[in-house]
């Protein structure tokens, strides 16, 4: 709803051009065994001004664990 009333209000290029963002942003990591914070995602989406229940108690996928960075890498390429 907010990308078409944004269309009919700036045009087409306006929703387009967030889209392209938000995809170059997802795109986006961090060196492997930490997680990402997903912060230009969360600017663009206004996340950034919400503080939610998972800010404030910290879910287990978002902890920091240390792993050997060339075993996550092998991980995700699908090598081990």
């Amino acid at each position: 709803m907010d990308m078409s009333m944004l269309r009919n209000m700036q045009g087409l290029h306006a929703p387009l051009k967030i889209r392209m963002e938000l995809k170059m942003a997802r795109k986006i990591k961090r060196l492997p065994g930490l997680p990402s914070s997903n912060l230009l995602e969360n600017s663009l989406t206004g996340r950034d001004e919400m503080i939610d229940f998972d800010d404030i108690f910290n879910v287990p996928e978002e902890r920091e664990t240390f792993m050997q960075p060339h075993v996550q890498l092998e991980r995700e390429a699908h090598l081990l």
